[in-house]
């Protein structure tokens, strides 16, 4: 059964710090939602937007099997990850806390309510802890996030989409195209798979330690890796 209202219990100050780990870029945003999906067993994602400049939405939309219990969204440090991923990839529980402060609407399917549910989260509610209405929804599968735009982000997205799609393991659009994608190890001279990481010997001549050089599911990370000349 599902709740009939949800609201945050974070404090106000804690809040202000998620920002140590999100800096609240469009970016970092896709990077959580997207990995979201990822573990929610979706098999693809939507990115669109919607609306005139100045007053426009961010859709995100997955197929995956939802979130079962809407108080996870607003539970800073609680994932509702099921145990398998939870030992896989010990997820932090603040994937969602990555829109703190932002008007957000999110409709998802419940498998253990067997329906679907709505919650419109405005900017003030993250801190006030003011009761959220939980309200039926046709949505039948996955999950939809709105998110109303930054003005700055209106040149934004599209590039930041490109760059957290590019390796990201589902196929992604934007606006109903598909967004270029390229394997992650497809430069490699030679591959190797040890302890379920797949590690690739790559020919490169201009690349330093700066460069990405790991890849989790789509999130790229630089990092100094050992390197050979001759």
């Amino acid at each position: 059964m599902l709740p009939a209202t949800i609201s945050t219990s974070v404090a106000p100050e804690t809040i202000n710090k998620v920002t140590r780990l999100f800096n609240g870029s469009v970016s970092d945003i896709l990077h959580e939602l997207l990995q979201n999906a990822r573990r929610a067993g979706a098999s693809t994602v939507a990115v669109s937007t919607i609306g005139r400049a100045g007053d426009r939405l961010l859709h995100i939309v997955d197929d995956g099997h939802g979130i079962a219990d809407p108080a996870s969204i607003v539970t800073l440090g609680r994932s509702g990850w099921s145990d398998t991923i939870a030992r896989r990839e010990d997820p932090a529980g603040m994937g969602v806390f990555s829109l703190a402060g932002r008007d957000v609407i999110i409709r998802s399917w419940s498998q253990a309510a067997h329906q679907g549910w709505c919650a419109h989260i405005p900017a003030s509610a993250w801190e006030s802890s003011r009761p959220i209405a939980i309200s039926p929804d046709p949505i039948g599968r996955g999950t939809s996030i709105s998110i109303r735009m930054d003005s700055a982000w209106e040149d934004e997205v599209l590039p930041a989409l490109s760059h957290v799609a590019r390796h990201y393991p589902l196929p992604v659009t934007f606006d109903g195209e598909s967004v270029e994608q390229t394997p992650w190890l497809d430069e490699a001279i030679y591959e190797e798979r040890w302890n379920g990481c797949r590690i690739g010997v790559v020919k490169e001549h201009h690349r330093r330690g700066g460069a990405a050089r790991l890849n989790f599911h789509g999130l790229t990370i630089p990092c100094p890796m050992p390197v050979v000349q001759q």
